[in-house]
């Protein structure tokens, strides 16, 4: 599960392309002069818990709740539903890059209080937690939605020699979706992992907003001929589809 959860305003825009007609792709020109990005980036640590669902929640919400204590920023908790296994977690944060990102965490490793947290879930957590740091493309990192909200999340890898091409049609469907359903949707490259890694992210309110989200893609024509020109875009079997709720 790769999880990189914000609220993304449906008129942002950070990646400096202008797909074209035919294919959500860059014209040869633009391709000469791409570039995206954004100075905020989003930081998620994923974690598998075991045993009893609730003790596990109470303990990882105590953790958000001593992270963004000592961090000075908010860190949210997402619990795993469909597409990722039970027990399945991530804690998030807004972070303006690495440089910070190390800033706002080193109080956390001689804070006695937190380790101590930390020392309480090695009965909990199953193997080392994974870190990744996502970078906007598409939509830019507001305010973390509220507790309650959920978040749908779709990861591909790009193809060799198609990097440029596949971020154009990423665009392109995170822009369509939007306008669309009126949810929300981003698109994120992950900075480490898997290289050419996109994440598109698509925040509801709730299940409620989830499925009409669902049921207007599936009847939309031009999303399926959308789908349909992704054509060699992407690394085949790379794509998964995952839903994840914040629940602290």
């Amino acid at each position: 599960m790769a999880l990189d959860i914000s609220r993304i305003p449906r008129d942002g825009e950070i990646c400096r392309i202008e797909p074209d007609a035919a294919m959500g792709g860059p014209s040869p020109t633009d391709r000469d002069e791409m570039k995206w990005g954004s100075d905020m980036q989003l930081f998620t640590r994923q974690l598998m818990t075991a045993g009893p669902e609730a003790e596990a929640a109470a303990w990882a919400t105590e953790m958000a709740a001593a992270a963004s204590a000592k961090m000075g920023t908010e860190v949210a908790l997402w619990a795993a539903g469909f597409g990722a296994p039970r027990g399945a977690m991530a804690f998030t944060a807004r972070v303006d890059g690495l440089a910070d990102l190390m800033a706002k965490a080193a109080p956390l490793a001689g804070d006695a209080d937190y380790q101590a947290k930390v020392a309480k879930g090695a009965a909990i957590v199953v193997g080392p937690p994974q870190d990744s740091l996502a970078t906007p493309l598409h939509g830019d990192l507001g305010d973390p939605p509220p507790v309650g909200a959920m978040a749908v999340v779709t990861n591909a890898v790009i193809a060799n020699g198609q990097y440029a091409e596949a971020v154009g049609w990423g665009i392109d469907v995170a822009q369509h979706v939007t306008s669309l359903t009126g949810m929300p949707v981003g698109l994120m490259m992950q900075e480490y992992g898997t290289f050419g890694q996109l994440t598109w992210i698509g925040i509801g309110a709730d299940a409620a907003a989830v499925d009409a989200s669902a049921t207007a893609t599936n009847g939309d024509a031009d999303y399926i001929k959308k789908m349909s020109a992704s054509g060699n875009l992407f690394v085949p079997g790379s794509g998964s589809r995952s839903l994840v709720t914040r629940v602290a």
